[in-house]
């Protein structure tokens, strides 16, 4: 290690701020431009060097007060301590950057929709037991470590506050040195909790979380195998009450540890300038369509939707709300892994709008045989400005103009966020 005065001249995508030496290029994560830092220098394995803040000489004027005492120790935030309007500069950012890289008019890229505190509702820790205890919360950045956390101005309240609780049980739990995960969802009606453990919980464990849901009225609770190459469906361990959440007029009865948007304000945003992009739409595919936060909305108003996800489960309780809801006739379902077998020209044929929301790693190979096809309307929403970049190259470059995309923050303080891109065939 080498300890250096470094003046931070910049900020990158990851929140880490920039300096120069000799060598080039120095990331100093938890700084702002105008920052001048006592850091210890070293290089790492991918040829860049970085550094840890040892001190700050001089605090650049983009600096303010963090929100969380954690921050700079567990690893959920990167830039709580930038100023709003320049945190939604860097935001921004991100997006015209991944844009710009693939020569992609940025003109189009809309100003951001900032998140707020305190409305995280889905979220995952981790839990290890030690001697004295368990810890629970996120890890540190770049470490197994985990932070026990005691405060959180990023998710819901009724997150929070069932956390020491979920703490107290792992404790019981779990053998000394052993991990867990733990996902919790705020649904319409309570809480949805999964805990992700190294073996099965046995009788006694299971009259435990009963007797935790009776205490702290939680809806429901689950668990899943913590070895990932044997991972199966959640199980539910104790149902209360039926877990469902409310996209538009439609309450869905959800599975365990389902994937909903992290925010109730972005679900909102999502279904709106989507549905307005598609409002003329009477034939409509989705891809990704998980438990149906956008297929059942548009059913509702009279479109035609084929929905088709990986996750069998979404795929049911999305067949079941329709059928409930008697719009049986307008969506037709399919469990289908799109990345090995996308959707084909041909199918999409007669097809007057898609809508797509894959996952982090975007939809490359579904996005080549979009491209050759003749569908008016395609609405894109993504967790990856990057992806989503590669993904609207193809696109664009098979023939479609991208119209406008709309940054949206759900991670809010980290360097994620979402965006919608509409596109139109020339």
């Amino acid at each position: 290690m080498t300890e250096v005065d470094l003046h931070i001249k910049a900020l990158g995508a990851r929140g880490d701020g920039i300096a120069e030496i000799g060598q080039g290029k120095v990331f100093i994560p938890f700084t702002v431009p105008g920052d001048v830092v006592r850091a210890s220098l070293k290089k790492s394995k991918d040829g860049f060097h970085r550094a840890k803040v040892l001190s700050i000489l001089e605090a650049g004027k983009e600096r303010i007060q963090a929100a969380c005492s954690h921050f700079t120790t567990c690893g959920g935030c990167s830039v709580q301590q930038l100023t709003n309007s320049n945190y939604r500069y860097w935001k921004q950012d991100i997006v015209y950057q991944a844009l710009d890289r693939k020569n992609i008019d940025t003109s189009v890229l809309k100003n951001l929709i900032q998140g707020n505190p305190y409305t995280r509702r889905r979220i995952r820790v981790s839990a290890r037991r030690l001697a004295k205890g368990s810890v629970l919360g996120f890890r540190e950045r770049g470490s197994r470590r985990v932070v026990a956390l005691e405060e959180c101005p990023v998710m819901v309240n009724e997150i929070l506050c069932i956390l020491p609780e979920i703490r107290a049980f792992v404790t019981q739990s779990l053998k000394i040195g052993e991990s867990a995960e733990v996902a919790i969802t705020y649904t319409s009606n309570g809480l949805d909790i999964t805990l992700i453990l190294p073996t099965e919980p046995d009788l006694a464990s299971r009259e435990r979380l009963a007797a935790f849901a009776e205490t702290h009225d939680v809806s429901r609770i689950n668990w899943n195998l913590l070895d990932s190459k044997f991972q199966h469906g959640a199980e539910p361990v104790v149902t209360r009450r039926v877990v469902k959440m409310q996209f538009g007029d439609i309450a869905v009865k959800i599975p365990p540890d389902a994937f909903v948007q992290p925010t109730a304000m972005g679900e909102k945003i999502i279904r709106e300038k989507v549905t307005g992009a598609v409002e003329k739409a009477k034939r409509i595919v989705e891809l990704f369509a998980g438990c149906g936060a956008l297929a059942l909305p548009l059913a509702s108003k009279g479109h035609h939707v084929s929905a088709f996800d990986l996750a069998e489960d979404h795929i049911a309780a999305l067949s079941l709300a329709a059928r409930s809801h008697g719009l049986g006739e307008r969506i037709k379902v399919e469990a289908r892994n799109l990345h090995r077998r996308p959707l084909l020209g041909s199918e999409f044929d007669n097809v007057d709008a898609v809508i797509l929301d894959p996952p982090r790693g975007g939809a490359a190979q579904q996005a080549i045989h979009l491209a050759a096809s003749e569908v008016p309307i395609i609405a894109y929403v993504s967790c990856d400005p990057h992806s989503f970049a590669r993904d609207a190259d193809v696109l664009i470059s098979g023939g479609y103009r991208l119209m406008n995309v709309m940054p949206f923050d759900q991670f809010l303080w980290s360097q994620h966020l979402e965006l919608i891109g509409i596109f139109e065939k020339d």
